[in-house]
């Protein structure tokens, strides 16, 4: 019996695995979006500040000395357009170079912000500050950069929860994916640099970074409502959740919002998305 238990609790956390999947990149193309920037068409660093209330110009001008925007975006051509995905993690990392202008505390106070962007028509080889349609900053939060890896003596990782602000993410994410086929993030902050001689600001690396240092996506998802990883939330799925029902512990397939338990809001799930990927 101990051996059918163990094998059942093996089957269940590699059909767990076989569910999820994995998705890593840099950016297709990124831009440090200000007035005075220089190069803007081949930059290795990204850069962002505020005016130490905002992050992003409260009249909607575009960022000129008191504001400076970063703007990224990325190729989601590996999802299927008109599927829900379900993201199980999803984060950023961007690499501050060394020294930062800021300390620990200052960038916990002012942390680095990943926001919606308007729109994803932009390339950095062709960059026009002045041009009309250039994409802007949303006011939605993501999430913001942790200062947990902080140091001085060498750059160092500023992970960005993606899922913090709740569904925001997944629900812009999967919005990309059945339109554009991209998505993009402006990071923004509102820290004010010139409260310490001009130094105080956030400044990474970007996709042209000679050391691959640039913005990096992390996200581990599945396609919603489906239990045994087939790519369809049908009803075998269906059948999975209600033979498991009342099953506690981790890494439980049938368990779709990892809240520990198989219950009525995984069979909720599978039903409320019932076809999906289909």
């Amino acid at each position: 019996m101990r051996a059918i238990a163990t094998w059942i609790g093996l089957m269940s956390v590699l059909a767990s695995l076989w569910a999820q999947q994995s998705y890593q990149a840099r950016p297709t193309d990124d831009v440090w979006y200000y007035d005075n920037a220089f190069n803007p068409g081949l930059t290795a660093i990204l850069r962002c500040w505020g005016d130490g209330t905002h992050a992003v110009d409260p009249t909607g001008a575009r960022p000129a000395l008191n504001f400076s925007y970063s703007l990224a975006k990325w190729s989601l051509a590996s999802f299927r357009a008109g599927v829900n995905y379900q993201l199980l993690e999803a984060r950023l990392i961007v690499t501050q170079t060394q020294p930062p202008g800021y300390t620990a505390e200052e960038g916990t106070q002012y942390p680095l912000e990943a926001r919606d962007l308007s729109h994803t028509n932009f390339s950095e080889a062709t960059w026009d500050y002045n041009a009309s349609d250039n994409p802007y900053p949303g006011a939605t939060i993501f999430g913001t950069g942790s200062m947990a890896n902080y140091r001085l003596d060498a750059p160092f990782a500023i992970p960005i929860d993606l899922l913090a602000n709740g569904d925001a993410f997944e629900t812009y994410f999967n919005q990309a994916v059945s339109t554009t086929g991209e998505l993009g993030i402006a990071f923004v902050s509102t820290m004010n640099p010139a409260q310490q001689g001009g130094t105080r600001f956030y400044r990474f690396y970007s996709r042209n970074d000679a050391g691959g240092r640039g913005p990096l996506l992390q996200l581990v998802y599945r396609v919603a409502g489906d239990v045994n990883g087939d790519g369809c939330a049908d009803d075998a799925d269906l059948l999975s959740v209600l033979f498991h029902f009342g099953q506690t512990g981790s890494d439980l397939p049938e368990d779709l919002n990892r809240d520990g338990i198989v219950d009525d809001a995984d069979l909720l799930m599978v039903l409320f998305n019932f076809g999906n990927g289909c």
